[in-house]
């Protein structure tokens, strides 16, 4: 509409220059004063602030020669010192290729950057010419002459040339009028102002225009018509005159052209605006007309003047901006992204559908300013802000922020936008774009979480744990300390054998929010194992904090789980290191000290929490130290066996031995199974070290056998690893161990720790079936101090259960101790189980488990450990005496019971 309104206005203007134009025709002495009104008119036209005729000559080949003819200032007091006279003649080259293209081609067109230097030296008190609009007029004698508009307010463009060739027309034709008459008289002034004269001048302007003329009476009936109308219509002028208009313009209605098409009065039109109408042609065809019409008095009749020219090039380039628009718009509505357009002062004036969609907003809800009330009211000042310092400083912006949808809530979108000029640069407003990014930024966030955070609990992982460390270390050669707290689950391993893995999940996710309950909100919780957690407390005041909320921690995980139907109870070690300002520490160090710290705990007890210490440091390292050696114990023959006898309670008879294993370190001496056993394990070596002991121990007690130290029927019982279910060589191995020996089955008693029986629940029942296969016995040794379950007794194809220690040497003075022990010979008595106590130092301790019924017996009341030599030594010296080991005589046992 507003593009509609400037064009009219464009078009009155345009009318009135013309008709000024001519209405001074009998006033115009000659060209000078003609380029004069041209320049004038031209200049008000374009806003331009200088025009001059330019004149050219082909002076010899290749080169013109410019000169001015005259020049008009928009601004008359600029020229007060200039003449014509001032301009001098100047020769170009060819290679000014626009200028010289334009001026032999009659085009318009506008002037490059070497025609403007040229035509800078025309005049040295011109001011620099820029922006410079070339419009040809007709050869001259031979020589072309040009208008030139230069240092216009606005851009000019060719389309403005096009727009004023009726005026530019007029100046041709009123020139051909002048050199007419300059070619038949010598008095032009006085010849302009006779009145028969200038209708004669009039009627050569009608001869000479290219505009069709078509000159009408009150009545509307055609006087006469010019040559251009004639070829415009593809009649002659005696076919119409003296008949009305409505020839040439048919009627739609009748008197349509007497009441509506040449009334001023009509719908309020001004008397100087454009008439569109249809004209015909002689052949039928119909071609679209604009009509400017002019009244004047001839003969001291009222006559129009209607000047025509064929609009159908305006009405296709008219219609294809119409279809361009709609272009536009249906583009704007298909595309996938909201647009919205400013005005100057950032008011809407256009947003399509997809820019409500997105907003969640109706067309009222962003009339003027309103539309940034869609922006998420946490973002709004920020980007408005820099939306703003872009646009100003003539930038595109571009952003991410949250809109807020009454429809859809809140939501993250991309924000692009660039700013709009007016014709002379001045900021217009903006063009902005919205693309709905709340798939992208969520996509983003999962991907990030993803990365940073652990899939099953939620809590940071390894790499954003690591990540937070080292800024926290960075921080921390400022001031402050920090602390890590090393935790991982005691007996988790249990809970997911025995109750599956969808449990132990359920168990990991609920310790996870207990932890993170713990801690405050600065802190940080990160799972970085199956059952490993790693805190960071950040800006600790002093020691005590890590420790109280250790000490939280501990509470915590003590109250029971309920795993579906089922209540499980867990606990968990803790490590604690620190870090403080001032002192040196990396990620790597700060680890590896929590997870000593750890493993003290775990060395402790459990269920417990333990600082880091130097000592630590040094306990590891000497288990490295053992660990490497171990490797090369078994080929340098540093493994020795021990043995503790097995006794029958009633009667003294050894029945058996238990085979420990010693490790004769070349520098440390002799090592407990405590200081390497569970390196074996970790290390696997553990595996090949139990065929070795299986294959010397068995050897040793066919030797025992053989020499009538013992009886045919006694038993050497070996201790089985858990890994040993594992490994399927364990079962050749026991089948290679007996055979290798000459032994049977019943000769060996396979000992297996209730821990064993938690791994792995198929793999171990189907081991221990095919052991049992072969005659071999099963024992489940140290029953009681694990996580015992009766169930593992039916299940599993148990045939001894050995009471532990523990419980064994406190039966005299420890009423739950002996309680204990009853009830476990009890259970064992109901299920045809025999029972091996262990730990036996005293004579009372054998009494009380004669009495209860126990069959049979080790400990130190037996002997201690002994090696394979001692172990002969010891069975020779009591068969030399026949000798049976101890056995409580009835009184002794009757005054134990008495005692009790």
């Amino acid at each position: 509409m507003a593009d509609a309104t400037q064009n009219r206005r464009k078009d009155t203007q345009l009318r009135a220059a013309v008709e000024r134009v001519l209405g001074n025709i009998h006033k115009t002495g000659n060209k000078i004063e003609l380029y004069q009104q041209i320049l004038k008119e031209l200049c008000s036209l374009s806003l331009s602030a200088f025009g001059f005729v330019l004149e050219t000559r082909i002076a010899r080949e290749g080169q013109l020669e410019l000169s001015c003819v005259e020049y008009y200032f928009a601004d008359t007091a600029k020229s007060n010192n200039l003449s014509a006279s001032a301009c001098q003649n100047i020769t170009i080259n060819s290679d000014t290729r626009s200028l010289f293209t334009a001026l032999n081609n009659s085009q318009p067109i506008r002037l490059d950057q070497n025609a403007l230097r040229n035509l800078d030296r025309l005049n040295q008190l011109w001011p620099t010419l820029h922006q410079v609009l070339l419009i040809p007029l007709q050869a001259d004698t031979g020589n072309i002459r040009a208008i030139c508009l230069a240092n216009s307010e606005e851009p000019l463009h060719v389309d403005f040339a096009r727009r004023v060739w009726p005026l530019v027309t007029v100046c041709n034709s009123i020139s051909r009028i002048l050199d007419n008459k300059n070619r038949h008289t010598m008095d032009e002034k006085r010849l302009l102002l006779d009145k028969d004269s200038w209708r004669d001048s009039f009627s050569q302007l009608e001869l000479l225009a290219p505009l069709g003329i078509v000159t009408v009476n009150d009545t509307l009936e055609v006087m006469r018509i010019n040559p251009a109308a004639e070829q415009l219509f593809g009649l002659k002028s005696g076919q119409v005159v003296k008949q009305s208009i409505a020839k040439l313009i048919p009627e739609r209605f009748k008197n349509e052209h007497q009441t509506y098409t040449f009334t001023p009065s009509a719908y309020n039109r001004t008397p100087d605006a454009a008439i569109s109408a249809v004209g015909q042609k002689a052949n039928g065809e119909l071609i679209p007309l604009e009509i400017t019409t002019l009244r004047f008095r001839e003969y001291g009749q009222s006559r129009m003047l209607l000047m025509m020219r064929d609009s159908s090039d305006l009405h296709h380039a008219q219609a294809k901006q119409r279809m361009e628009l709609q272009r536009f718009r249906a583009l704007a509505d298909l595309a996938p992204m909201g647009i919205l357009q400013t005005n100057r002062e950032w008011h809407t004036e256009y947003a399509n559908d997809r820019w409500l969609s997105v907003t969640g907003s109706a067309e009222r809800d962003i009339q003027g300013l309103d539309w940034g009330k869609a922006i998420y009211h946490e973002d709004g000042e920020r980007i408005l802000t820099q939306l703003h310092d872009s646009l100003i400083r003539g930038k595109e912006f571009h952003g991410d922020c949250r809109i807020e949808s009454a429809k859809e809530g809140i939501k993250w979108v991309q924000l692009h936008a660039r700013p709009l000029h007016d014709g002379k640069g001045n900021a217009d407003g903006f063009l902005a774009t919205l693309i709905d990014n709340s798939y992208y930024h969520d996509t983003e966030k999962k991907l990030r979480q993803m990365a940073e955070r652990d899939d099953l609990t939620g809590l940071a992982n390894r790499l954003l744990f690591m990540d937070r460390l080292e800024h926290a270390l960075t921080r921390l050669k400022r001031h402050g300390s920090l602390a890590l707290l090393a935790l991982d689950l005691d007996g988790f391993k249990n809970v997911n054998d025995s109750l599956g893995h969808d449990a132990g999940d359920q168990l990991l996710v609920e310790v996870s929010r207990r932890l993170t309950g713990c801690v405050r909100q600065e802190d940080t919780v990160s799972r970085v194992g199956g059952d490993e957690f790693i805190i960071l407390l950040e800006d600790l005041k002093d020691a005590s904090a890590a420790a109280s909320i250790a000490e939280k921690i501990l509470l915590a995980l003590e109250k029971p789980m309920q795993m579906g139907l089922q209540e499980v109870f867990t606990s968990t070690s803790i490590g604690i290191c620190f870090a403080v300002a001032g002192h040196k520490s990396s990620a790597k160090t700060l680890l590896k000290q929590a997870d000593m710290a750890l493993y003290r705990a775990k060395d402790a007890g459990r269920n417990n929490y333990q600082y880091y210490s130097p000592d630590l440091e040094h306990e590891s390292r000497r288990r490295l130290e053992l660990g490497n050696s171990l490797h090369h114990a078994l080929t340098r023959a540093e493994f020795e066996m021990f043995y503790q006898l097995q006794a029958d309670v009633q009667t003294g008879e050894v029945k058996g031995f238990e085979a420990l294993l010693r490790w004769q370190h070349p520098l440390r001496g002799l090592l407990p199974p405590t200081e390497f056993i569970p390196l074996l394990e970790e290390t696997g070596l553990i595996v090949t070290v139990t065929r070795w002991i299986l294959h010397t121990s068995l050897h040793h007690l066919k030797h025992w056998i053989e020499s009538g130290l013992v009886p045919e029927d006694a038993v050497m019982a070996v201790n089985i690893s858990p890994y040993q279910f594992k490994d399927p060589l364990t079962l050749p191995s026991i089948k290679g161990a007996l055979r290798d020996a000459e032994l049977k089955g019943s000769n060996l008693v396979v000992e297996i720790t209730e821990t064993a029986l938690m791994q792995d629940n198929n793999q171990t029942l189907e081991c221990l079936s095919e052991i049992r296969k072969l005659g071999v016995a099963i024992a489940l040794d140290d029953f009681g101090t694990g996580y015992s379950s009766l169930s593992y007794l039916k299940k599993y194809p148990i045939d001894k259960i050995k009471i532990d220690r523990s419980f064994v040497e406190d039966v005299l003075s420890d009423k739950e101790d002996a309680a204990i022990t009853q009830a476990v010979l009890a259970l064992a008595k109901s299920l045809q189980m025999d029972v091996v106590a262990e730990g036996v130092s005293s004579v009372g301790i054998l009494s009380k488990l004669k009495e209860w019924g126990c069959e049979y017996y080790q400990g130190y009341l037996l002997n201690q450990p002994l090696g394979k030599t001692a172990i002969e030594q010891l069975l020779s010296e009591r068969r030399q005496v026949d000798q049976v080991f101890p056995v409580v005589p009835l009184e002794v046992s009757a005054k134990s019971t008495d005692a009790n």
